[in-house]
């Protein structure tokens, strides 16, 4: 039997105690900011799950010491390397797509992130060719929905 673990941000935080989360009262549509270095702001409204995917993001813009605000097609970027983060297993992501007939709000919430996740994970702009392939062939398979 294989183990896998499921991605943890919030363990990811707890290992790099140089970096602290504020919660505060965010712009209208910001879930999150980040200094780049050491400081994090989350919107304190956003459900448990909009908040691991939110965590994910500004911790990737970390990892990539990102100081200011980035341009659309480097926060598409990010967006895709957290989402990979938090849904490695793309046949697992396709299984929920299929089950619940495309409705990526429902998908996500099985998948404990954010709908803005789960279309970054299946974004044909960041996709591997072998992934475009298998998600090809999945809805090939069960033409029921649209992504």
């Amino acid at each position: 039997m294989e183990l896998t673990t499921t991605p943890h941000p919030w363990n990811e935080l707890r290992q790099r105690p140089h970096i602290t989360l504020h919660w505060a009262e965010l712009p209208r549509g910001v879930w999150g900011l980040t200094d780049g270095v050491s400081r994090i702001w989350m919107h304190r409204r956003l459900l448990q799950r909009e908040r691991r995917a939110t965590l994910a993001h500004e911790l990737e813009h970390i990892r990539r010491g990102h100081t200011s605000c980035q341009p659309p097609t480097v926060e598409r970027r990010v967006r895709h390397h957290a989402a990979r983060w938090l849904l490695p297993d793309l046949d697992q992501v396709l299984d929920e797509v299929v089950f619940h007939r495309g409705d990526l709000e429902h998908v996500a919430e099985a998948l404990w992130v954010d709908r803005l996740t789960v279309q970054a994970r299946l974004d044909p702009l960041h996709t591997h060719p072998a992934e475009k392939a298998t998600i090809r062939r999945r809805l090939e398979e069960d033409p029921s929905h649209e992504l």
